[in-house]
């Protein structure tokens, strides 16, 4: 994800993918893998500068922080592509390009959301 770096983006994620809040111990258990183990500290430390960016919200349980997403994956993604387009020179031909390497699926989708019908997937 542009803007993070490898493990804020890993951290990201993983609370993405988690439909709860998560403790820094929760997450070094989910990013460990069978070649690494991230460790405490560092995961402490790259959590609390995603909540200076404002990419996580953290609430307090006891005496640690829980971390939740401040924002969605999609709605996270859409800002991105909004900064891309706003430091282009010119954002129309930069969708016009995109929407030729769209899948039959993303047309559709972009269709519903152009015509307000999102309910139908």
């Amino acid at each position: 994800m542009k803007g993070l770096g490898a493990l804020e983006s890993q951290v990201m994620a993983v609370l993405w993918d988690s439909a709860e809040a998560l403790s820094v111990h929760d997450l070094v258990e989910r990013l460990s893998s069978d070649e690494r183990v991230p460790a405490y500290t560092t995961v402490l430390t790259v959590v609390t500068h995603l909540f200076e960016k404002e990419w996580v919200r953290r609430e307090k349980v006891g005496r640690s922080y829980r971390y939740l997403p401040s924002r969605s994956r999609a709605e996270a993604t859409t800002d991105l592509l909004r900064e891309i387009l706003d430091d282009s020179p010119d954002a129309p031909a930069v969708l016009l390009h995109l929407a030729r390497t769209a899948s039959v699926r993303e047309v559709e989708a972009l269709r519903r959301g152009i015509s307000g019908d999102e309910r139908r997937e």
